[in-house]
C-alpha cells in the first residue's frame, strides 16, 4: 500500500513528532511511505534522520500536494489546519483521505463548508474514545467512519527503570534530598507550569519543581521570564529546576517522584502515556483527554487552575504506600502498553486496508 502522509506545520511538537513515528512504523509494517512537508519546518529538516532514505519530500502548496498524491492509495493527515486542503486534494484525486485527530472540537461543524469537507474522510482515527464521541457528535461524519487507535509510544519508554536514581539526578544536575515534581513541554500559560509554581508555597519545602522544556517562540510571550519574576515573588527560586528543551525526555521522567500534567484542556498529551509507561504517578487536570487516561486509579485528578487541588493531589501522591503506588503503576503502565507498536500497526492495518477495499471518497 502506497501512504502519502502530509503536515504543513512548522512546528515540531508532539503532533509532528507522532506522525514521523508513525510514518516509520507504517514503512517498517511493509507500506511505501512518503512524508510530505514544508521545506522550511522542523519536519523536513530532522525528519530524514528518522525516516528510511527518500521518505521525505518538500510540499508547500495545494498545487504540489495534489501532483505529490498522485498515484497513492491514501492520503493521511495529523494537523486540523490541513483539512481544507486535503479534502480538496481527496476531491480532485479520488484518493481516500484519513483523518488521525490531534484537537478537540468543542464547537459543532455545521457550516456548509464543514458538510463538504468532512465528506471527504474516509477515516477519522481518535486516540480516546470520548474524542471519537465528540467527532461523532460535533461533525457530520458517521458514527461508522469514528475509530480509536491509541496514538504511538516508541518501545524504549517501556525499558527498564534505573537502579540508582540518586545517581541518575546527580549526572542530570537535579538534587538527590528532595521530592520532584516536573512537567514537560513547551513553556507557555496554557501548559499550565503557573498553577504549578502558584501550588509550590501550598508543599513542604522538600518539594521542588522541574520544567523539561523551552519557551514556546512566535508567541510574543517570554514565559520563562514570567515565571522566573513570579518565583522570585514567592521566594521559590531554589525549589525550582530549569531543563532546556531535550531529547532525553526519559531519563528525565524517571527523576520525578511526581508527573503533573497541568495543561488546561490537554486532547491526549503523550506526555502523560510516556510518564504512565515509566510508572512515575501522575496528577493530572480534569479537563480535555487527561480524565480518561487517568480515569480507573491511574493517576489523580485535580481540578484546572487550582492550585491547592493540585497541591493537595501532589501531597497525595508523595504520600502513598510502596504498595498503592505499585498498584497504581501498574494500572498506568497496562493503558500505555496499547501503545506500542505491535498493538497500534495491526490495529492501522485493519483500517487503512478497509477503506482502500472501500474506496471511500464521497
Amino acid at each position: 500500500m502506497k501512504i502519502s502522509m502530509f503536515t504543513s506545520s512548522k512546528g515540531w511538537g508532539g503532533l509532528e513528532r507522532n506522525l514521523v513515528v508513525m510514518a516509520r512504523w507504517m514503512a517498517e509494517a511493509g507500506h511505501a511511505v512518503q512524508l510530505g512537508a514544508h521545506p522550511q519546518s522542523p519536519v523536513a529538516r530532522q525528519a530524514p534522520d528518522l525516516l528510511p532514505p527518500d521518505t521525505v519530500h518538500a510540499v508547500a502548496t495545494p498545487r504540489q500536494l495534489t501532483r505529490w498524491v498522485g498515484n497513492s492509495d491514501l492520503l493521511w493527515i495529523r494537523d486540523p489546519r490541513d483539512l481544507r486542503a486535503a479534502a480538496a486534494v481527496s476531491r480532485r484525486t479520488g484518493v481516500p483521505l484519513v483523518v488521525q485527530q490531534a484537537m478537540q472540537l468543542a464547537t459543532p461543524k455545521t457550516k456548509p463548508w464543514h458538510k463538504r469537507r468532512y465528506a471527504m474522510v474516509a477515516a477519522w482515527v481518535s486516540g480516546l474514545e470520548w474524542l471519537a464521541n465528540q467527532a461523532a457528535a460535533h461533525t457530520p461524519l458517521p458514527p461508522s467512519r469514528c475509530h480509536v487507535i491509541p496514538l504511538p509510544l516508541e518501545a524504549a519508554w517501556f525499558g527498564p527503570k534505573p537502579q540508582d536514581r540518586d545517581t541518575l539526578r546527580t549526572r542530570l544536575g537535579l538534587p538527590t534530598d528532595t521530592a520532584l515534581v516536573g512537567t514537560v513541554g513547551r513553556l507557555d500559560p496554557g501548559k499550565g507550569q503557573r498553577v504549578l509554581l502558584e501550588s509550590l508555597p501550598l508543599l513542604p519545602e522538600h518539594v521542588h519543581a522541574v520544567w523539561v522544556g523551552s519557551n514556546t517562540v512566535d508567541t510574543g510571550v517570554d514565559e520563562r521570564a514570567w515565571l522566573e519574576n513570579r518565583a522570585r515573588e514567592l521566594g521559590l527560586t531554589s525549589r525550582i529546576h530549569w531543563i532546556p528543551e531535550t531529547s532525553n525526555v526519559r531519563d528525565h521522567v524517571d527523576c520525578l517522584d511526581v508527573f503533573a500534567m497541568t495543561s488546561k484542556a490537554e486532547t491526549i498529551g503523550t506526555v502523560t502515556l510516556e510518564a504512565m509507561a515509566r510508572r512515575v504517578p501522575v496528577v493530572g487536570s480534569r479537563s480535555g483527554g487527561t480524565a480518561e487516561l487517568l480515569g480507573h486509579d491511574r493517576g489523580l485528578l485535580f481540578t484546572p487552575e487550582s492550585p491547592s487541588d493540585l497541591a493537595e493531589k501532589v501531597r497525595t501522591a508523595l504520600d502513598m504506600g510502596d504498595g498503592a503506588r505499585q498498584a497504581m503503576g501498574d494500572r498506568a503502565e497496562m493503558w500505555a502498553q496499547k501503545s506500542r507498536a505491535e498493538f497500534v500497526v495491526p490495529a492501522w492495518n485493519n483500517l487503512l486496508e478497509s477503506v482502500v477495499r472501500e474506496g471511500r471518497t464521497a
